[in-house]
C-alpha cells in the first residue's frame, strides 16, 4: 500500500495537463479525447446496470473511442473490460489470442504481467504497425508493473509513451521523436 502512495505522489508531482504538453499529437488526445466531457460512459450502457463506472473505467472508454481501432487484442482482460472496450468501438473486432494478424490496440490486463517476458513483448511488437498503440492497465500498482513499464518506455521500436497513471499507452508513431509524457486525465 505504501508503495501505491508513494507511486501516486511521484506521478501527481511530474504530471502535466494540456498546457504543459508541446507534442500536437498527445494536445490532441488530451483536448479531444480525454477531456472530452461529451464521450461519457453512463451505467446505462452497461449490461449490469447497477455497475458503478469509475475514472479510470471512463479513461479506457475515451481512449478506445478517441482512436477507434480497428482490431483489438485483449490480454488477460476481464469481461467487464471487454463489454467498455466493446463499446468504446462496436465496429471493432476484438480477439483474446494473437492470431499473428495486425492490431491497431493490445490490451494487456495487470495480471498477466508475470508472464510478459522480453520474447513476448517482442512478440507482440511483431503484430503493431505505425498507428497501432499498447494500453497497459495498472503500471504501477508494484514494482515489478513499474519494471514492465520502464521495458516497454525503452524499447527502441517504441516513440511515444503516456502515463496517465491508471493506464500506460505505448505508441510506435516513426513520425515522432521519443517522448515519454506523464499526464493527468
Amino acid at each position: 500500500m505504501i508503495f501505491r502512495i508513494q507511486s501516486y505522489l511521484q506521478f501527481l508531482w511530474h504530471s502535466k495537463n494540456e498546457h504543459g504538453v508541446h507534442s500536437p499529437f498527445v494536445f490532441l488526445l488530451l483536448t479531444q479525447g480525454l477531456y472530452n466531457k461529451k464521450l461519457r460512459l453512463t451505467a446505462n450502457d452497461l449490461s449490469n446496470q447497477n455497475e458503478r463506472v469509475s475514472k479510470k473505467q471512463q479513461l479506457l472508454y475515451k481512449i478506445i473511442r478517441y482512436f477507434e481501432p480497428k482490431s483489438i487484442l485483449t490480454i488477460g482482460a476481464n469481461p467487464f473490460e471487454k463489454e467498455i472496450i466493446a463499446l468504446g468501438n462496436p465496429k471493432a473486432t476484438i480477439d483474446i489470442e494473437i492470431d499473428f494478424a495486425i492490431y491497431h490496440c493490445i490490451y494487456i490486463n495487470s495480471q498477466q504481467f508475470p508472464f510478459i517476458t522480453n520474447e513476448r513483448i517482442e512478440q507482440l511488437l511483431n503484430t503493431t504497425e505505425n498507428d497501432s498503440f499498447w494500453i497497459v492497465e495498472n503500471i504501477h500498482a508494484n514494482a515489478g508493473a513499474e519494471a514492465l513499464w520502464q521495458t516497454l518506455k525503452q524499447n527502441p521500436k517504441v516513440t511515444v509513451t503516456i502515463d496517465t497513471y491508471h493506464f500506460g499507452l505505448v505508441f510506435f508513431r516513426k513520425e515522432q521523436v521519443k517522448e515519454h509524457f506523464i499526464l493527468r486525465a
